[in-house]
């Protein structure tokens, strides 16, 4: 029996059937079961309620298993050749060449072994070690930790006239491009997930800003796999103690964080489920 039929079979054990059999592009077996599904419908179709059809389909063949929808695949495509073509456009010199060929070579898969001198912005989480991973698989780096005034943003914050994260992002990314600026470093790299294509490389001050999984095309997911090589990220939980304590005097400061992450839902970085559980999280 294929695996198209067994998914079959599982859907028809539902208690009712809302849904017409998924149209299933590619499926790949190798370690892990990898299917692509035409649409994001046809995904949700394979996976069944609650996870029931992926769930019985990953027990018994007792591999995990990876639904990804073709559409989403298409966005992703484009959205590497938006990077490229922003390649092609920017005016870069010295050792921003190399660093840009090195960015280059990620987008086009291959495994570069050129030594540049990159600052990376790591905060802990799973998209900035993701980051620092990609531009360094050993991490043979120097973690210096810079010290920053951000008792300002507190004391605004914990007042309640202010969301933190847009603010302490702006200050944490200034100083951080001071310090590249006095060090002549001449490039700095961030885990964001979001300004893709055209968006994901810029030039500030003669300093190259690289928002890397952008750059690549990333999601939340690939960010996690990759970043769980070092070390395991299972938990959904959200922001730093300054955050959590703003929301817990001032509730309706959730809301803003929540927006925040229905902006990675919108862009696609981010699947309505993962989002479910940083939002349960919260609450």
């Amino acid at each position: 029996m294929s695996i198209e039929d067994e998914i079959e079979q599982l859907r028809q054990e539902l208690p009712w059937i809302y849904s017409n059999p998924p149209h299933i592009r590619e499926i790949h077996e190798n370690e892990k079961i990898s299917i692509v599904a035409a649409d994001r419908p046809d995904k949700a179709v394979v996976i069944g309620p609650g996870g029931y059809i992926a769930g019985n389909l990953a027990k018994r063949h007792g591999k995990s298993l990876s639904i990804t929808a073709y559409t989403d695949e298409l966005i992703k495509d484009f959205r590497k050749k938006e990077s490229k073509w922003l390649i092609q456009r920017m005016s870069v010199k010295g050792d921003q060449k190399e660093i840009v060929k090195t960015l280059e070579d990620l987008l086009n898969g291959k495994i570069h072994k050129k030594h540049i001198t990159v600052a990376v912005a790591i905060s802990g989480g799973r998209d900035s070690l993701a980051t620092a991973v990609l531009l360094n698989k050993t991490l043979n780096i120097n973690h210096e930790y810079i010290k920053a005034d951000f008792s300002d943003i507190i004391t605004r914050s914990l007042n309640g006239r202010i969301h933190p994260c847009g603010h302490c992002h702006r200050t944490m990314s200034d100083i951080i491009l001071q310090e590249c600026s006095i060090r002549k470093i001449p490039a700095v790299a961030f885990g964001e997930l979001l300004p893709t294509g055209s968006q994901s490389l810029r030039m500030v001050n003669n300093i190259l800003i690289a928002n890397l999984p952008a750059f690549l095309a990333l999601t939340k997911k690939d960010t996690t796999d990759i970043a769980s090589t070092v070390r395991e990220y299972s938990s959904y939980t959200l922001g730093c103690p300054l955050l959590k304590a703003v929301h817990r005097k001032y509730p309706h400061m959730k809301l803003a964080t929540a927006k925040r992450i229905f902006r990675e839902v919108r862009a696609g970085v981010l699947e309505p489920g993962e989002a479910l559980k940083y939002l349960k999280s919260m609450i």
